[in-house]
């Protein structure tokens, strides 16, 4: 072993010799790196095997060396070059003397130890992989130095030898790729004042192979599809931009008069006999094809193809090839009915507002010469009209009507499910928002008729909003997402009247009303009686009804309800009759709390919307953790100082945290029931401490049993908070490093307690 790492230490020799004679290090810094160089190689080649942090930590160390190097060098570089001018001052003008003093220093500005430091973490790099198998973050942040460090030969094996270890790793084919049609501009910041540079890459024929082995292997990858499909549109850009910078005169369709003749066959065939499409966009076409085949049933995912079309100029024909095929495959789904009503309002507001057409650098170009050409770019501002985002919009048919209104009508009909009610109004109310935000920039000039302003036109809006809700109550189509949009609709138009009389008929009619629903009913109630209004129900008694009518078997929803229920009555002056009540939900609330998963699929839902839609929403849970904390705080506010008051809060502290699994591991839970645990453990730990500190015994006592008791209380106390200590660092040891200091925090306070 030893002899293994001095001859790896001999072959450093020559190049830390040039970086110690051209004054980059110091003598006592190379000792310094060769000492340590030699701990790092000693630890790679221990017998009882090295670890990978062991390599990390060698990496690390070189790549912060390599950085100071170059710090170094340029400040070198610039002693020398003020030197050479101040040398130039002083002896004229003489080229002979500039030769001189180029010879002089040319040793000092470039050797062999410019590149050893990066070479070696090459080679550090090169026997990680080899040594634990090419772990994939490994292999990435290697690809990330050679990039830093314009190692491109080096670059290309990573990629290579990646793809052969990882070839499920989308990200990594969509790398490689990009690496080799993107390409890199390599420049030599090593000679001084010349700067020479180099595109590497550029091949889209390379990059096309990657893309097609990679989706050979990943199928089913969204992501590479997506970034196949732009690739190729990428290279259309660059075709058109050539093309435009040599000006040679492209037509409508970005194409040349040539091109465009040689291409109508193929676009013909590909459109089946419908619209042209340009020739440069059909391998586009063609991969939005094979990805429609290989993931038919995601209209998502269609639609981020058009997403990624809008990100180029002149697609408008891919665009409605896309939705073509949506409308095709999802002409009677609620998914398909959306899309098309999003894409058609897009497409209205696009085609109204004042730039449209081209996007990106041919824009632009576009807009410049309409400027320079008409002269007209300033004409608004100078006479002093607003510009035309903020005008009305002057229909030259009074008839003409939103195309996107007109889609969710024939939705409604075609469609008229909970799911497509929602959407709706989801889409009405995102517009109405839109039209009272009007000051905020967003261009709304589309939505507003003439002789309107914005406010006329949320006001319009609303009322087809109203009748849709409407409508949908007339033909009995309701569902819980319905009903609570509805209610929030009503609160937003200031009728909390008729949105409190809306959910509790809706919890009324059935017996198993959704949790939601209630929980919405309570909270009406409360801001109805913060505004002096009169509900006609408290919040505590809607609650109590809810957990009442929610099964035993709903726990996510019996925490809900209970949680919230403890809120309000706590909040309540204290009486025995609310304690009692408070101590029966909290005693619930530990046993439905046992362990930290909770499963969706052991939540009972509603059978009366979301089951038969197929309504995807957010489940709610509760943060059981604050509230056992507000309560201790609670029970300590309210209980006296005396055993009874002390037994009080013991015990409430005891059955989350001994007897029962809520306070065993932080695994599962989430950032706010962290935080709330912590409190509560400082809060037990500090009280424990302070009742240990207030109960001295009187002065006067001299009793021997007396004191045998004080002992004993002392020592109870003390067996206390190293169970609290112990219970917090058992909580905390599964967490991440962000709850390293707590776990440190508190195991400085358990040996405070054993040795103190």
């Amino acid at each position: 072993m030893a002899e293994q790492v001095q001859a790896i230490l001999e072959r450093m020799v020559p190049p830390l010799k040039d970086l110690r004679d051209r004054g980059l290090f110091s003598p006592d810094e190379i000792r310094s790196i060769v000492d340590r160089r030699r701990r790092a190689e000693y630890l790679l080649q221990r017998r009882s095997g090295a670890r990978r942090s062991d390599y990390l930590r060698y990496i690390e160390d070189e790549v912060l060396l390599e950085r100071l190097r170059k710090l170094r060098k340029e400040r070198v570089l610039t002693e020398l070059r003020n030197e050479r001018i101040r040398q130039r001052e002083e002896g004229g003008d003489d080229g002979s003397d500039d030769e001189a003093i180029n010879k002089k220093h040319a040793y000092q500005t470039s050797g062999i130890g410019d590149s050893h430091i990066v070479s070696h973490v090459h080679l550090l790099y090169q026997r990680t992989l080899r040594k634990f198998h090419h772990p994939l973050d490994v292999l990435l942040n290697y690809a990330e130095f050679a990039k830093e460090h314009k190692s491109f030969r080096h670059l290309g094996k990573i990629y290579a030898e990646g793809l052969q270890r990882h070839p499920r790793e989308a990200g990594l084919w969509i790398e490689a790729a990009s690496f080799e049609y993107f390409g890199y501009v390599a420049q030599d910041y090593e000679k001084g004042d010349d700067v020479s540079s180099k595109v590497v890459g550029g091949s889209i024929r390379n990059a096309r192979v990657l893309m097609q082995r990679g989706l050979r292997v990943n199928t089913t990858s969204r992501e590479m599809w997506l970034q196949y499909f732009a690739l190729e549109l990428h290279y259309v850009q660059k075709l058109r931009g050539r093309r435009e910078i040599l000006e040679l005169g492209l037509n409508e369709e970005g194409m040349t008069p040539s091109s465009e003749e040689e291409g109508s066959d193929e676009g013909d065939e590909s459109a089946g006999g419908g619209d042209k499409l340009s020739a440069s966009l059909l391998p586009a076409q063609i991969i939005f094809k094979n990805a429609v085949k290989a993931i038919p049933d995601d209209v998502r995912f269609r639609l981020r193809f058009v997403e990624a079309c809008r990100q180029f100029p002149q697609t408008k024909q891919l665009e409605e090839c896309i939705m073509e095929s949506v409308t095709q495959d999802f002409g009677e789904s609620v998914e398909g009915w959306v899309a098309r009503i999003s894409y058609a309002d897009e497409e209205w507001q696009s085609s109204k507002s004042a730039k449209g057409g081209k996007v990106g650098f041919l824009a632009a170009a576009d807009d410049e010469g309409s400027e320079e050409g008409n002269g007209t770019g300033s004409s608004e501002e100078e006479d002093g009209k607003e510009p035309p985002a903020k005008r009305a919009r002057v229909e030259s048919n009074q008839d003409d009507r939103d195309p996107a209104l007109g889609l969710l009508r024939e939705a409604l009909k075609a469609a008229p499910k909970a799911k497509m009610y929602v959407e709706a109004s989801r889409f009405l109310r995102s517009r109405i928002q839109r039209l009272l935000d009007e000051e905020q920039g967003e261009d709304v000039s589309h939505l507003i008729w003439q002789n309107e302003d914005a406010q006329g036109a949320a006001r319009r809006h609303a009322r087809v909003l109203e009748g849709l809700y409407g409508y949908a109550n007339a033909e009995r189509i309701t569902s819980t997402t319905l009903t609570l949009d509805h209610a929030d609709f009503l609160l937003s138009t200031g009728q909390p009247e008729k949105a409190e009389v809306l959910l509790k008929e809706a919890c009324s009619s059935v017996s198993d009303a959704d949790v939601a629903l209630w929980l919405r009913w309570a909270e009406i109630s409360q801001k109805m009686a913060a505004a002096s209004l009169a509900p006609s129900t408290s919040p505590v008694r809607v609650l109590r009804r809810a957990l009442k009518h929610t099964p035993i078997s709903d726990r996510r929803g019996h925490e809900l309800v209970s949680t919230e229920l403890m809120r309000h009555l706590m909040l309540q002056p204290p009486s025995s009759k609310t304690s009692e009540e408070l101590k029966e939900l909290f005693q619930k609330l530990v046993l439905l709390s046992q362990g930290a998963d909770y499963s969706l699929s052991n939540v009972k839902k509603s059978q009366h919307g979301a089951d038969e839609e197929g309504e995807e929403e957010s489940e709610e849970q509760a943060n059981v953790a604050s509230i056992f904390l507000a309560y201790l705080k609670y029970t300590l506010v309210n209980s006296g100082g005396d055993s009874e008051g002390r037994d009080s809060v013991r015990s409430i502290y005891s059955s989350v945290l001994f007897h029962s699994n809520f306070g065993k591991s932080c695994v599962g839970r989430s950032e706010e029931e962290l935080v709330a645990m912590k409190a509560f453990f400082d809060l037990c730990i500090r009280y424990e401490t302070t009742t240990q500190a207030t109960i001295a015994p009187a002065s006067n006592e001299i009793d021997a049993s007396a004191k045998k008791t004080r002992k004993e209380l002392k020592r109870a106390r003390k067996m206390r908070l190293r169970k609290l200590y112990e219970a917090a660092i058992g909580f905390y040891e599964g967490g991440d490093s962000y709850w390293r200091k707590a776990v440190d925090e508190y195991q400085r306070g358990l040996d405070a307690s054993k040795y103190g």
